[in-house]
């Protein structure tokens, strides 16, 4: 019986021995199987991994295109610099060791180890070295490349590499113009995500660099924005580059800006500026801005624009600006606000051209006369700046009489006046190519008003009656008895009646059309807003006929190969409906300005007779809160030439600058010498400059 039982667990044990001997061989087998599938069938694929693994693209950066004048001269460009770069993969104490020799070499009190393990640790890819400093081609690069070399040893994964680096040689020429570049943000990288830009990548921030980043011309891109290169390296796995492999992809260049600026008077425009700003200024601290721009009146074409302060491209590029941050954050000065196109004006007497044509288009005769005693007769009794006798059109344009424009613009209305002002594009956007963030100004008229004082006095009022809730609030949580309650309820009730009283008869009176409103919209003051690119652009279509163009800087768009990709052909926005005959008369009016005993006769009485101006001065109320009204005032300047074939025209302001033609018309004058060629002497005689 025992043996029997025995022999039964030795049966057991044998089984259990068998089965496990058999799941052995199995797991063996797979194993086997497994190994031959892994060395052998996909030997191949692994390997392929493995030196994907290994290696990495590199981008190459690209060089943005050019920006050059009409005459080929360069306004920005892309010049070498050296990078100096520290791989991402150093470590521990080796990183700390070579992040602080690098720091003393460069010498940069901006560049701190502290710094330097920041960018480091923040830099993604890891791969890609972290780019420490862009010093510019020079001595001073040199020097560091010098020091770097001779202890070489002493900074593994410390890397030198050339790259572009944007660059404005005329400095701040022309800087709002052209704008600036600088590192894109998350914003952007959003905005331009189907066009493959990393977060490291520079973009165009303002002016021509941004607008013409990337130019959309169906069914192509085009634009300043390269195509960058890549070069394929092997690592180790440290994420070190061990070497270089063939097949680098080169970087293809950016295209090129060619613009209807011309550089040369473009300098003349900004140096006449400084000089006319600084002399204003040491009668009145207050001035230190202005603007002015100059088209081709055939075409629309800017030929020079200009926005002081100054803005230096080349701050935001090269490390400057955290020096200059105060200028630029300055919010009086606003050296980055572009005047020209951003900056409202009230255009003071260089509207007046525009209540001549209303007038002579609702029937005026040009010989019609009125007698200034110097203020008008009709109340408010707007004042003249002096009593000018009897004048006719031409001579009120020329004396700039505002007794005159008053009577005219009763005489006309104000519907005929706006019906003009429109049409030679003031109170609305020129559509500017080039130029982004342009303004629409204040052409004032009844719906206008209705619209804007409603508004503003509703919102007024709301406040007020939000001030009374809280008074009366306040006195109720404060009352101890019913009576009293009753009574600060009662006397709560009667004040909404009154100030809601108050609200309709006001409501009522300023939302109106008042003559006085006309009398003041006549001769360029009252609501009148409009920016410099407008009041150009309203006089070139008074000086060619007619015809409104749209402004244009950019002309061409050239391939890195030379070839012209796209041409900005001059575009026809509008033509006025203002007889030819009644722009005549006016034009005749506008060159008796410079003729003897006009506003600006002393400017131009050395232009020869074929190169005559026509022009109309501006002196007007800034309007700016805390300012003089008797004291403080814009000079504004409108002109073109030659007056009987025009060319040009032009349209400037000098914040502050008082008389027109002392300011922003000795700007003009500097320009027209300039285009025309001519000699003229620096000094220009001022003993009989005469007021507006």
């Amino acid at each position: 019986m025992i043996k029997g039982e025995k022999f039964m667990a030795d049966k057991a044990i044998e089984r259990k021995l068998t089965v496990y001997l058999i799941l052995i061989i199995l797991m063996f087998i797979f194993l086997v199987a497994r190994l031959f599938f892994l060395q052998v069938v996909q030997a191949q694929e692994f390997e392929m991994q493995s030196r994907e693994n290994r290696i990495r693209s590199l981008r190459i950066p690209a060089r943005r295109g050019d920006i050059l004048d009409r005459n080929g001269q360069v306004l920005a460009t892309s010049k070498p610099v050296f990078s100096v770069s520290i791989s991402s993969s150093l470590r521990g104490e080796e990183q700390e060791e070579v992040i602080r020799r690098l720091v003393e070499i460069l010498n940069d009190p901006k560049i701190t180890v502290e710094t330097v393990k920041a960018k480091v640790k923040e830099h993604r890819p890891r791969y890609e070295p972290v780019e420490i400093k862009r010093i510019p081609w020079g001595t001073e690069a040199w020097e560091v490349i010098t020091r770097i070399e001779e202890r070489r040893a002493e900074l593994p994964g410390v890397i030198i590499e050339a790259a572009p680096m944007r660059y404005y040689p005329n400095g701040s020429l022309a800087g709002h113009i052209l704008g600036f570049i600088g590192q894109i943000n998350e914003q952007e990288l959003e905005t331009y995500r189907e066009y493959n830009y990393e977060l490291n990548d520079k973009i165009g921030k303002t002016g021509l660099e941004k607008v013409f980043e990337l130019w959309k011309d169906e069914p192509r891109i085009i634009g300043l924005r390269g195509r960058k290169g890549f070069r394929q390296v092997e690592v180790n796995v440290r994420d070190q580059i061990v070497r270089e492999l063939p097949g680098a992809i080169a970087p293809v260049p950016g295209d090129s800006l060619i613009l209807t600026l011309d550089i040369d008077l473009q300098r003349v425009l900004e140096d006449a500026m400084d000089e006319v700003i600084a002399d204003i200024k040491e009668e009145n601290p207050k001035a230190g801005a202005g603007a002015a721009v100059v088209l081709d009146v055939r075409t629309g074409a800017i030929l020079a624009m200009a926005s002081k302060p100054e803005m230096n491209p080349n701050d935001f590029v090269d490390g400057s600006y955290q020096e200059k941050k105060s200028y630029y954050n300055d919010p009086k000065l606003r050296p980055a606000f572009n005047r020209v196109v951003q900056g409202t004006y009230p255009p003071g007497s260089t509207f007046k051209p525009i209540t001549a044509m209303a007038a002579l288009e609702a029937g005026l005769d040009p010989s019609f006369t009125v007698n200034c005693t110097g203020r008008y007769w009709r109340p408010p009794y707007i004042k003249c700046w002096k009593p000018h006798g009897i004048v006719n059109l031409y001579q009120a344009i020329a004396v700039s009489c505002n007794t005159y424009f008053q009577e005219a613009g009763y005489r006309t209305g104000i519907d005929k006046i706006v019906q003009v002002a429109q049409e030679f594009g003031l109170g609305s956007k020129t559509g500017v190519q080039g130029i982004l963030g342009e303004e629409a100004g204040i052409l004032p008229s009844p719906q206008w008003k209705e619209e804007v004082v409603a508004r503003t006095i509703q919102q007024r009022f709301q406040e007020r009656r939000k001030k009374l809730e809280e008074v009366y609030t306040q006195k109720l949580m404060q009352a101890t008895t019913y009576e009293e309650r009753d009574r600060i309820l009662e006397e709560q009730e009667q004040r909404m009646r009154q100030l809601n009283l108050e609200y309709q008869i006001q409501l009522n009176w300023e939302k109106k059309w008042h003559p006085y409103d006309t009398f003041n919209t006549a001769i360029g003051q009252g609501a009148n807003s409009y920016t410099v690119i407008q009041l150009a652009n309203y006089v070139a279509t008074l000086a060619n006929g007619g015809n409104r163009w749209r402004p244009y800087l950019v002309h061409q768009i050239v391939s890195p190969e030379g070839k012209v990709i796209k041409t900005f052909e001059p575009e026809l926005l509008g033509q006025v409906s203002v007889s030819p005959e009644t722009m005549a008369h006016v034009r005749r009016g506008m060159r008796a300005v410079t003729e003897p005993g006009g506003t600006a006769y002393f400017l131009f009485k050395d232009f020869p007779p074929e190169l005559a101006v026509a022009a109309k001065t501006g002196t007007a109320q800034t309007g700016r809160s805390g300012d003089d009204p008797k004291k403080d005032f814009h000079g504004l300047f409108i002109a073109f030439a030659p007056a009987d074939a025009p060319e040009i025209a032009f349209a400037g302001i000098i914040e502050y600058g008082g008389n027109g033609s002392s300011s922003a018309g000795k700007v003009a004058r500097a320009v027209f010498a300039e285009y025309f060629g001519l000699q003229l002497e620096e000094n220009v005689m001022t003993s009989d400059v005469v007021s507006e």
